[in-house]
């Protein structure tokens, strides 16, 4: 039986304030693996929320990636996240990031469901604010 997975997918236009130079981690006028990686991580979010209960929310935990292509400022990058599998509150996607020229990044991560106002307690805690 062929059981088609899960996707979300997730657009953003390569602003000036995205690129390297303006973020500080790198020279290049082009989009920086930091911006990548936030886009890559919304379209797995968003997809691993249609699987939680209210009040829950999902935090990122691990992830895996390469940056293989470069993308210039005004250009539209999509990623795809696609839901690989869940269990217990653990999800886990494979991500690829394109533009109009194909490909540019790949990742694997994992998500882990958590209650949302105990997490944040518990970070203020951590944090010491109370």
């Amino acid at each position: 039986m062929d059981t088609e997975l899960e996707t979300n997918a997730v657009t953003s236009t390569v602003t000036e304030e995205m690129l390297e130079r303006s973020m500080g981690c790198g020279d290049t006028e082009t989009y920086a693996i930091g911006m990548m990686v936030s886009l890559m991580e919304r379209a797995a979010k968003q997809l691993a929320d249609r699987h939680i209960p209210e009040g829950f929310t999902t935090v990122g935990v691990l992830l895996n990636t390469t940056h293989v292509a470069p993308t210039v400022c005004g250009k539209e990058v999509t990623a795809v996240a696609t839901l690989l599998e869940m269990s217990e509150g653990q999800f886990y996607f494979e991500i690829i990031a394109s533009d109009d020229r194909g490909v540019i990044g790949e990742a694997t991560h994992q998500r882990v469901a958590v209650p949302l106002e105990k997490f944040n307690q518990k970070a203020k805690r951590r944090g010491g604010v109370q």
